[in-house]
Order: structure tokens, then C-alpha cells, then sequence
């Protein structure tokens, strides 16, 4: 009688196991949460950045993604003046002016507190990150890069020497991955999205600042540069 029961237990537990399993595989694969303004952010304070970016109405002229634009709308991926905005010491006084002319009509937004414009900034960088790898992971279909030119961006404007060494570090790595990998790993070594309560390491965050002012050409001539670090 025991052995009956217990061939009837491992049963109904097989059973249950093997219709939640497709329930299971069902809810793993669903798409990141999305509204009309765009995909639900990975963090509690971009979140909050999207709220006022989305009920402020940005999106309908920048974009949900930052890369459609309209009306005459700068575009925020290309913006000199969000690449050099850190906490919202740029963004934020243009936010608060606006720019009541014509062609863009963008309103002034006085009425934000201080914290609602450094979330809001944030979610622009964060946008900005994302449409810039998007757009610079795709290698050049002919276009080589200049290996000199790299070097000199490298111990330059990129300032990457502070922080690395083609005889240290970066010794062998042109060897060591392929050029799609090594085209990635340059433009974000670091985590493809923020993670809730874990702090960007400084190093992180100075190839993030670069992500977002990157030309292709800084990133082609300096993957050629790298790609001559082969010992």
C-alpha cells in the first residue's frame, strides 16, 4: 500500500512539474515591460527618470529611444551639450529656459525640483548609452581605421593611457579576440545595463563618458590600434 501511494505521489509531482514547465518557459520568455513611452528601465532611479522624461512629454519629440526625433527636435544621441552634462548641470538649465522659438517650440519646464532633473538627466545618458553602442557596434562594411590615429586618440583626447597599457593590461589583445569582440568589449566593457543597487565602478563609468562622445572614427582607429597589440 505504502509503495502504491508513494508511485501515486512521484505522479502527480511529475505532472505538475510537467504542465508548469511550459508556463514556466512562457513567463522567462516575455519582453521587457513597455507603455507608450518606451521600455520599462532596469533601475528604480531611471525609472524615475523616465516618468518625468515620459509624462513631460520628451518622447514625443526626442523620441522613447532618442533616435526618431521629430518636429525639429534636437537629436540627443548627437548633443554636444548632454555629452558634456554630468547630474544635470547642463540639461538642466536648458530644461528649465526651453526654447520657445518656431522651429522646436520647446516648452520650459520650471516647475522640476532639483532631484527630477538629475533622474531625468540620467535617463537621457542612459538612452544616449544605449543608441550609441547600438549604432557603433556595427563595423563598417569597407572603412578601415587608421592604427596612428588610434594611438594618438589612445594616449590623448581619450585619455585611455591614465588607465591602461598597451604593455600591461592591453598586452596581447589584439590576438586575444576577434574584431567583432574586441569592437564591443572597447565601446562597454563593463555590464550591458545598470543593476539595481550596484554603483558603477569609476572605470565603467569613464568608458561610458566615452561611449556617449565616441565618432566612429575615434572608435575604427582606435579598434586598428588595438588590433597591432598582438604581444
Amino acid at each position: 500500500m505504502l509503495r502504491v501511494l508513494q508511485r501515486r505521489a512521484r505522479l502527480v509531482v511529475a505532472a505538475i512539474v510537467f504542465f508548469a514547465t511550459p508556463w514556466l518557459v512562457t513567463a522567462q520568455q516575455q519582453p521587457p515591460q513597455q507603455d507608450a513611452g518606451g521600455y520599462k528601465a532596469p533601475t528604480a532611479a531611471l525609472e524615475r527618470g523616465r516618468a518625468v522624461y515620459v509624462l513631460n512629454h520628451c518622447h514625443f519629440c526626442h523620441g522613447t529611444d532618442l533616435t526618431q526625433a521629430t518636429m525639429g527636435a534636437a537629436n540627443l544621441v548627437e548633443s554636444v551639450l548632454v555629452g558634456l552634462d554630468q547630474d544635470g548641470k547642463s540639461i538642466g538649465p536648458l530644461v528649465r529656459a526651453g526654447l520657445p522659438n518656431l522651429q522646436t517650440a520647446m516648452p520650459s519646464y520650471r516647475d522640476l525640483t532639483a532631484e527630477e532633473i538629475v533622474d531625468l538627466a540620467q535617463y537621457i545618458h542612459f538612452l544616449r548609452h544605449q543608441a550609441k553602442y547600438k549604432e557603433l557596434v556595427v563595423a563598417p562594411a569597407q572603412v578601415a581605421g587608421d592604427a596612428q590615429a588610434g594611438r594618438t586618440y589612445f594616449n590623448g583626447v581619450g585619455n585611455c593611457a591614465s588607465c591602461h597599457s598597451p604593455v600591461g593590461d592591453l598586452a596581447g589583445i589584439g590576438r586575444k579576440y576577434d574584431a567583432a569582440t574586441l569592437r564591443s568589449r572597447l565601446l562597454r566593457p563593463g555590464p550591458a545595463m545598470p543593476v539595481e543597487g550596484a554603483t558603477a565602478a569609476s572605470g565603467h563609468a569613464a568608458h561610458l563618458r566615452l561611449l556617449e562622445n565616441y565618432t566612429r572614427a575615434n572608435v575604427d582607429n582606435l579598434l586598428a590600434y588595438l588590433q597591432t597589440l598582438l604581444r
